[in-house]
């Protein structure tokens, strides 16, 4: 019965006027956002809901998904040989049914990312130079094709800068080219030492750029890069390891690179702003997989393959703090990442097994597996979270002709159009105790930042419900356990803005 009155309320708000659910997230890139951390402080869903299935072209293996509000778009290949790979794109509005294909006759068209309403493609020649090209996400139209090439491998994908602009491995003298993303043309080119790799991962962070440097018999770094002039800053210290070239890193917000070299160490490099200081280094566990991401939580916790397992590190000394059961009984994992606000996990292990292929939700500690699907030959793709809907949505898929989706209604913030209150305030929750539901009321007298969120009694947080800038007005929120799955007792309410704070008690019955 819950199930049906999620689907109904689902029917109902897709017949909505889509910009009033709109949140300001989408997947832009593997890894989810350029510093590709994986983390989405948008995303307030779970990997409870329920599911929905897409239809696509049938294809020998899974790529990256990326989301941009109400669309979705992936890389679907068809045929072996000839080499042939066509883009579906979808609606979240729409059927099941892709809204349209592109390159279903010819060509491998790739994705590189997703933004602006843009799906940002090239047609991967091998031998030859690829071509890049957008389309509309709406339509699957051809908005520009650039004047310059690449070559490079098979599925290394874009990163952008603040103001859309694309930034892609390149070849030649443009070995990384900024490209504009309004008409293709090249805002810069970085011609640096070329890694050797089919791959590859940058990151960005602020107004720089990371990327690998060195080839096959020359030393490996990371190097920094002005996005702006596409000037090249400082490099790390050499990082010694095997002669092929390392495909994952990331970079979080606060400036620390973290990379692992094949046959080498992990390292924590922090940017200083003048160059790299190293801040630990440890051991892993070889291989560490040529497609896999890292993820850092939003406590900067850093989520690496280890082995067949994930581990959880302590981001100041690289310490183990947790690690999860086995993702695959035999072969080797390509993990990739995603996490939501909350702090649950979703892997997609990239098993080098086909058959072993699966996505995992983790709990943030790892220590519980709260769900799986089995998607095979899964080991180039992995979870894209979507949050721009009320329903927001994880989508999975590997080879076959399905894309699954997992949709997670959320409560909202409904305004009770009851005037401006002279003060704050906070009222309380009503039923009192309650199972499953209750509402808060709050109101806030001057426009601005403003956070609801629920603790236990040992004020440890569960939940954060309300995390945004919110005009004059009277409010109500309504909370429902079915989405915060919380187990019986006393909980504390805080509301806060800049200007005001309180708490208030609360009793959870089941």
């Amino acid at each position: 019965m819950k199930k049906l009155i999620l689907v109904l309320m689902y029917l109902l708000i897709t017949d909505l006027n889509y910009a009033q659910l709109i949140y300001e997230s989408n997947w832009s890139t593997v890894g989810g956002n350029s510093n590709r951390t994986g983390y989405d402080e948008n995303f307030f869903g779970s990997f409870s809901g329920f599911d929905k299935t897409f239809n696509a072209p049938g294809s020998l293996w899974g790529m990256p998904v990326f989301t941009y509000h109400q669309y979705f778009a992936t890389t679907r290949y068809t045929s072996l040989n000839p080499l042939k790979a066509l883009i579906a794109g979808y609606s979240f509005k729409g059927t099941s049914d892709p809204i349209w294909t592109y390159g279903a006759n010819s060509g491998v068209n790739v994705i590189m990312g997703m933004n602006d309403n843009k799906v940002y493609v090239r047609d991967f020649q091998q031998n030859g130079y690829d071509t890049i090209f957008a389309l509309d996400a709406e339509n699957g139209s051809l908005l520009w094709k650039s004047g310059f090439t690449v070559e490079r491998g098979i599925i290394w994908t874009a990163v952008f800068a603040d103001n859309g602009d694309l930034i892609v491995p390149g070849s030649g003298a443009m070995r990384i080219m900024r490209i504009n993303h309004n008409n293709g043309d090249t805002v810069w080119t970085n011609n640096r030492i070329i890694p050797n790799t089919g791959a590859e991962t940058m990151c960005i962070n602020g107004n720089t750029l990371y990327a690998w440097e060195g080839g096959l018999t020359t030393p490996k770094k990371i190097i920094a890069i002005d996005v702006n002039s596409g000037v090249k800053k400082y490099s790390s210290a050499d990082l010694p390891g095997d002669g092929d070239q390392e495909i994952p890193f990331t970079v979080s917000k606060n400036g620390v690179v973290y990379c692992i070299r094949d046959g080498g160490l992990m390292y924590a490099l922090k940017d200083n702003g003048i160059g790299f200081e190293t801040l630990w280094s440890r051991s892993v566990m070889q291989p560490v997989g040529t497609y896999t991401q890292f993820a850092i939580g939003k406590d900067n916790s850093v989520y690496i393959p280890f082995g067949r397992k994930i581990y959880k590190l302590n981001h100041i000394n690289g310490e183990a703090l947790d690690s999860s059961v086995d993702l695959v009984s035999t072969g080797n994992i390509n993990p990739r990442f995603a996490m939501g606000i909350f702090g649950e996990l979703y892997v997609g292990n990239g098993a080098s097994v086909p058959s072993e292929g699966k996505f995992f939700a983790f709990s943030n500690d790892l220590k519980t597996l709260t769900g799986e699907i089995t998607f095979p030959y899964n080991y180039y793709s992995g979870p894209a979270l979507g949050s721009s809907f009320t329903f927001p949505h994880i989508l999975f898929t590997g080879a076959g002709t399905e894309i699954k989706a997992k949709y997670h209604f959320i409560d909202n913030v409904i305004s009770l159009n009851t005037g401006i209150p002279e003060n704050y305030y906070l009222k309380q929750n009503y039923p009192n105790p309650f199972n499953p539901t209750t509402s808060f009321e709050f109101g806030i007298s001057e426009s601005g930042s403003v956070s609801l969120k629920v603790y236990d009694v040992s004020g440890k947080e569960s939940a954060t419900l309300v995390n945004e800038i919110l005009s004059p007005g009277k409010y109500k929120y309504q909370f429902s356990t079915i989405n915060y799955p919380l187990p019986s007792g006393i909980y504390f309410y805080t509301f806060k803005s800049a200007e005001f704070i309180e708490t208030k008690r609360m009793i959870l019955l089941k």
